[in-house]
């Protein structure tokens, strides 16, 4: 039916602080990519980090589309993809690498380097909401505890390619 609203769950948060941080993880990732893509016009939550990280490479030569789908921490097909919708709207070019013809390289336009250069006033009432009655050493200490999560899963997945 349209136009009916879902009815609000709240579920009982589990005990164990390793359950919530795992949900949560998702749940978390859910709700950021959902409010994140009103945040800048034009530009998704995950196109405004693959842009951010492109412009942050180096860019002589330019960076391959394997570079920046490491560099995201995703597949290069997920990246192309991505970059192909940028392309589209004028934020990339996506061209043959001078030294290795069967790799892309991908330059940031002006388009995309103006459109990058509005985003941190965009998104500055979005961060001050976001982490509203969340004390400094609290952000420091969750943030640790996701890198060490990142860097443990890393290890997984190179014990996971050895066998």
């Amino acid at each position: 039916m349209r136009g009916r609203c879902r009815k609000k769950v709240h579920m009982k948060p589990p005990k164990n602080p390793q359950y919530i941080l795992f949900g949560g993880t998702f749940v978390l990732a859910n709700k950021l990519q959902a409010m994140g893509d009103h945040i800048v016009d034009g530009l998704s939550t995950k196109q405004w980090f693959l842009l951010r990280n492109t412009i942050g490479l180096p860019n002589d030569p330019p960076p391959t589309i394997s570079r920046i789908a490491r560099e995201v921490d995703s597949t290069r097909q997920n990246v192309t993809k991505m970059l192909e919708v940028l392309e589209r709207e004028g934020y990339v070019m996506i061209m043959k690498n001078a030294s290795d013809h069967r790799s892309l390289g991908v330059c940031v336009t002006s388009k995309g380097e103006e459109r990058m250069k509005q985003a941190p006033k965009l998104a500055e009432s979005f961060f001050s909401r976001l982490y509203e009655g969340i004390a400094p050493e609290d952000c420091e200490t969750a943030g640790k505890v996701l890198l060490q999560m990142v860097a443990n899963l890393q290890k997984m997945q190179e014990e996971q390619r050895e066998k």
